[in-house]
């Protein structure tokens, strides 16, 4: 067997193998064919048991799933994502100008740049997992290097996306202001306009049924009338509607011009009733790189209120705007027991969306790692792809389970290694320093006996991207732990890289679900909502050359996801209350498979752990994974 080429200056070595443990390798590799059991039609996914050292446990790992591990690296990353993430060169190289340069020329831009951010990302990590990387490339014949991607991307992927996007809607106009004309204070006087704070709660309350809606608009190259859409509740008014009024506002030179709308509803809202405001506009150029040529659009924001008679403050009711069917859920996470549950036993359940790219069902695999002789590691198991050392949901046999969604955030270590380097930003280069989720929660299976635990675990790490984690174990004790990179490196006083979620009746908690006795995340930050330090965008203007256009700011005001994580979030709170006391494993699948919580595109995976009894119920395999029949596996249950 020739040696794969890693990363390091010469070939990595592979750890030798020990003569009986070898004999006993070489038999299970001859005696198994790739461990498939009979699925539906349509439906593609294995259970792996590996057992051994973690080389020997990554050597068969490959041999095993050898096609599906190269057809997933080809169809996910050589057909899929490379491409995509090429398209984002010209706004990171309008940035960081090094990427303009010929080594990241002809296409070869998104693989130079997960490559170095993968060999930063590896630099972190204990050599159990870099030679259980090496095992796979070994039996499936792919580079170490690819390898090394393959277990990386979806991290670094993730931070480039924040940058990128901010980049993005950082071109595009931003809202200001609002004011709702009509409403008028105590003394019968006109409320003044107030600057705008998205957030997981109302803006207003009580607002009179005849009053109009005021937002000024902002941006430096002027915002265009005519790309104007606003959604009141269900009523869409499209550009150049009567009911919108635009003009143009005086502003001084060198400030963002702005443009104030004002719009007039067709006839008195509804009374005692939640409305939601959806903005979407343009600014006045055209970008034509990439092509075709488009506007540059803002993010869409929403404005949540109330209308007289409601009864209820503005941090009493949830921004969760309209759910009218557009909206692709992201990725949604629940954890119950005692009163919430049939027999009080703790149940967690996941669905994970991201990116299926017509490829990852076809390598979905419940992969169990067995412990060698005076390991005291419990067996472990998560559920994950072929070629992965590593899932977004698993669970150890110690009744740990847990669930990860990614959190969209600029505190990542793509920008704690950036930060330091913008004084000098002809040669910035994107690393990425830090431990990858899944990686991170595998050493949470195999040292945490709870969840606290757990915690403290997340806590000793450096992460690469933002996630949100759900964590149950088989005594109870339900947490969420928001994750970021903890970029400031300058004095703050904002919370920890990992905060655990306190549980306590959150404004955006549906009517009652928000008990001891319930936990659930979607991808936006409940606890930690301040995630930059405010000194951070100071800081950056500062370094920054002028004309660079970046947003370093909070979650809720950068982030793409912001808005349709409410929703998926407040939806799955009225569940929760709606089926209270009468949760169990299966109203835990129907909940999964509930169309509010499914992205019938990227669906990747459906998991209930049960963590007192060992079990884990997956559906996976199919484009939506909950489309799948559900399938079980009992810790306990060796497997061959």
């Amino acid at each position: 067997m020739t040696a794969s080429r890693s990363v390091y200056a010469q070939p990595r070595p592979r750890p030798a193998l020990a003569p009986r443990r070898l004999a006993a390798l070489v038999t299970l590799l001859a005696l198994s064919a790739p461990a498939c059991t009979e699925q539906p039609v349509g439906v593609y996914r294995e259970t792996i048991h590996l057992r051994g050292t973690p080389y020997e446990r990554g050597l068969d790992h490959g041999k095993r799933l050898r096609p599906r591990v190269r057809a997933f690296y080809t169809k996910l990353l050589d057909t899929a994502l490379l491409p995509n993430l090429n398209r984002e060169q010209p706004s990171i190289s309008g940035f960081l100008t090094r990427y303009a340069g010929p080594t990241y020329a002809d296409g070869q831009f998104s693989y130079r740049v997960l490559l170095e951010m993968a060999q930063s990302v590896e630099s972190q990590l204990p050599d159990r997992y870099k030679d259980e990387m090496q095992g796979i490339a070994d039996g499936s014949g792919l580079t170490y290097e690819q390898v090394l991607i393959l277990n990386t991307f979806p991290d670094t992927v993730l931070a480039v996306r924040s940058i990128a996007a901010t980049l993005r809607y950082s071109r595009g106009p931003r809202v200001l202001r609002w004011q709702f004309i009509g409403w008028k204070d105590g003394k019968g006087e006109q409320r003044k306009e107030q600057d705008y704070d998205p957030g997981p709660t109302a803006l207003a309350a009580e607002i009179p049924t005849d009053a109009k809606l005021r937002i000024v608009l902002a941006d430096p190259e002027g915002v265009a009338p005519e790309t104007v859409r606003l959604q009141l509740d269900t009523r869409v008014y499209e550009p150049g509607d009567p009911a919108i009024v635009t003009q143009a506002l005086p502003t001084k030179d060198g400030e963002p011009k702005e443009l104030e709308v004002v719009l007039t509803p067709n006839g008195p809202m509804p009374a005692a009733a939640v409305q939601s405001l959806i903005i979407q506009a343009a600014d006045t150029t055209i970008a034509d790189d990439p092509l075709p040529a488009h506007p540059r659009f803002g993010r869409e924001e929403t404005i949540t209120f109330s209308t007289v008679g409601y009864g209820k403050t503005a941090a009493e009711i949830p921004n969760i705007g309209v759910d009218d069917g557009r909206t692709r859920p992201p990725p949604v996470a629940f954890a119950v027991k005692g009163k919430a549950t049939v027999d009080g036993a703790p149940i967690l359940a996941q669905h994970f969306a991201l990116l299926d790219a017509g490829a990852a069902h076809e390598a979905t695999t419940l992969f169990v790692h067995h412990p060698v002789a005076g390991d005291t590691a419990p067996a472990h198991a998560y559920v994950s792809w072929a070629g992965l050392t590593w899932g977004f949901s698993g669970m150890s046999q110690a009744g740990v389970a847990w669930g990860c969604n990614f959190s969209d955030t600029l505190d990542t270590a793509i920008l704690k290694d950036l930060i330091p380097q913008l004084s000098k930003i002809e040669n910035a280069q994107l690393t990425s320093t830090g431990w990858p989720i899944g990686l991170a929660m595998r050493e949470v299976s195999r040292g945490a006996k709870g969840s606290d635990e757990a915690i403290a675990t997340l806590a000793g790490l450096q992460h690469v991207n933002g996630w949100n984690c759900v964590i149950a174990d088989k005594a109870g004790a339900l947490r969420v732990a928001e994750i970021d990179a903890e970029t400031e490196p300058i004095p703050n006083d904002i919370p920890q890289a990992v905060t655990p979620v306190k549980w306590n009746g959150t404004p955006e908690s549906s009517p009652a679900s928000d008990t001891p006795d319930d936990i659930r995340a979607s991808v936006h930050y409940v606890q930690k909502v301040q995630d930059v330090d405010p000194a951070l965008p100071v800081l950056a203007a500062a370094l920054l050359p002028p004309g660079v256009p970046i947003r370093v700011d909070m979650q809720r005001v950068v982030s793409s996801y912001f808005f349709k994580s409410l929703l998926a979030f407040n939806n799955l709170g009225r569940v929760i209350t709606e089926r209270y006391g009468k949760i169990d494993v299966a109203a835990a699948q129907e909940i999964l498979a509930d169309k509010r919580f499914v992205d019938f595109s990227d669906s990747m995976n459906a998991v209930v752990f049960e963590p007192a009894s060992g079990r884990i119920h997956h559906a996976m395999g199919a484009v939506p994974a909950t489309d799948a029949p559900w399938q079980t596996f009992t810790f306990g249950d060796g497997g061959p």
